[in-house]
């Protein structure tokens, strides 16, 4: 999506959407002069729509909840790939790891 279709789509005002990407809070991928928003962008464009408008949030509001979003989409990368590597070991190993976990009430087990 580019800048067009997106400001149409989220209702938003071209100076808006040039500030959103200058907070870093949309991340487009730029070709030459042109910016190509991603659907994450999008979703993240609706997220600051409602935090600003129905939520009141104001800029560094926005800023926190976006590093948030960020942090919890990074530590979900990180689980998936600390799982998948356990599912990679023996099967000895895969028990020990369940029962060690399995001990430990903060943690669902697996």
């Amino acid at each position: 999506m580019n800048d067009l279709e997106l400001i149409h789509f989220l209702k938003i005002e071209g100076t808006v959407l040039d500030v959103w990407v200058e907070q870093g809070w949309l991340l487009p991928e730029t070709r030459g002069n042109n910016r190509e928003f991603r659907d994450a962008d999008v979703a993240r464009g609706r997220l600051i729509l409602d935090l600003t408008r129905d939520l009141g949030v104001n800029e560094a509001g926005v800023d926190l909840m976006m590093d948030l979003v960020d942090q919890i989409h990074g530590l979900r990368s990180t689980l998936r790939e600390l799982v998948t590597a356990m599912e990679e070991q023996d099967d000895e190993v895969k028990r020990r790891l369940r029962n060690k976990l399995a001990d430990r009430p903060e943690i669902r087990r697996l």
